[in-house]
């Protein structure tokens, strides 16, 4: 009896424990606000890297582009400037113009170098250029 009574009284213990405890609410979240993302349209590319558009350094890292607010060091050593100056790995300054474009690992590539690039396709597509092809015989 002596132990049936011990038994009750612990688990009546227990039980008691259990919905004793209160239920806490979890803190509100607060508010934060959202960084910034700038959607670039009309022909430049979405490709992680950076660009200068509209007088404004455009950075995209794995999709999110932002705007470049302070100086930028990539891993080759190439340093960006929120005024579009670069230093290259080398130590050579280029100021970047509308349109250019700095990959990730440090590569330039100007305005003057796509149009070049896309002349010399359009040539090759039309046959007026000056490109010999083998023929097979």
């Amino acid at each position: 009896m002596k132990l049936r009574f011990s038994f009750l009284l612990t688990l009546g213990l227990a039980l008691a424990g259990f919905t004793a405890q209160a239920q806490t609410k979890v803190a509100p979240r607060r508010a934060v606000a959202p960084k910034e993302k700038v959607v670039v349209r009309e022909g430049v590319t979405m490709k992680d890297g950076v660009v200068m558009k509209e007088g404004k350094v455009l950075f995209t890292r794995q999709g999110m582009t932002t705007t470049l607010a302070e100086p930028t060091t990539l891993t080759n050593g190439t340093k960006i400037n929120a005024d579009g100056s670069v230093t290259m790995a080398d130590g050579s300054t280029v100021m970047m113009k509308e349109g250019d474009m700095l990959s990730l690992s440090g590569r330039l590539t100007t305005t003057a170098m796509k149009a070049e690039q896309d002349s010399l396709m359009a040539m090759s597509k039309n046959g007026k250029g000056k490109m010999k092809m083998k023929r097979k015989n």
